[in-house]
């Protein structure tokens, strides 16, 4: 999995490359656009005592409007969904008195949703790198499934996200690439059964569409 999303950063990558090569003559104003990923979530901490698993099931959309040169304000959007599945452990049930040993399945799905302030260079290039911070919150939802029986909580959180990343313009034409990584603190805590666990964090690595307007 690793390889095939190296490859395709850097085919992302390698494409912009050639078109600037093939586009000197131009330069290239740095526009108001809107994005789409696929996200990749990697928990870490205490998150990923709960759920260790990488998960790919998330997506992504963002807005980013121009305030003056290269500094941008927006939004950004999510849904994500990290779980695994884990080996047999006993838990006692206190409201149906009862005992069971079995395998258990953890999830966590999440809402993200931020405002987001952030700078962009080179903005006259094909490639424009950016840095930015994203702060709002989350809701998540923790399910510890066994057998029939889903114990779960439902939790809001404050949340920040500084992020790394590259708008990449095709060409002259209103569409681009987005590749971008980050990292996410929450306010967040996980009370599921007998597991304990607050300032949940993760990893994110974001690779999609970005339509700039003109």
């Amino acid at each position: 999995m690793k390889k095939i999303l190296a490859l395709i950063i850097m085919f992302v990558l390698g494409w912009g490359v050639t078109q600037a090569q093939d586009n000197l003559k131009f330069e290239y104003k740095l526009h108001s656009y809107y994005t789409f990923s696929w996200n990749n979530t990697f928990p870490v901490g205490d998150f990923n005592k709960w759920v260790s698993q990488p998960s790919m099931a998330g997506f992504d959309i963002g807005g980013r409007y121009i305030i003056m040169q290269g500094l941008t304000a927006g939004f950004n959007m999510s849904w994500q969904r990290v779980s695994k599945d884990y080996d047999a452990q006993t838990y006692t049930i206190p409201d149906k008195g009862i005992a069971i040993t079995a395998t258990n399945y953890r999830f966590t799905w999440m809402v993200p949703f931020q405002g987001v302030i952030g700078w962009h260079f080179m903005t006259s290039k094909i490639v424009s790198p950016y840095v930015s911070l994203g702060i709002g919150g989350d809701y998540m939802e923790h399910h510890l499934l066994i057998q029939e029986y889903d114990i779960y909580k439902t939790v809001w959180d404050f949340s920040l996200t500084p992020e790394v990343g590259a708008l990449v313009k095709f060409g002259v034409s209103d569409w681009g690439a987005i590749v971008a990584f980050n990292y996410k603190w929450t306010t967040n805590k996980i009370e599921v059964y007998e597991t304990k666990s607050k300032n949940l964090s993760m990893m994110n690595l974001k690779i999609g569409l970005a339509y700039i307007l003109k």
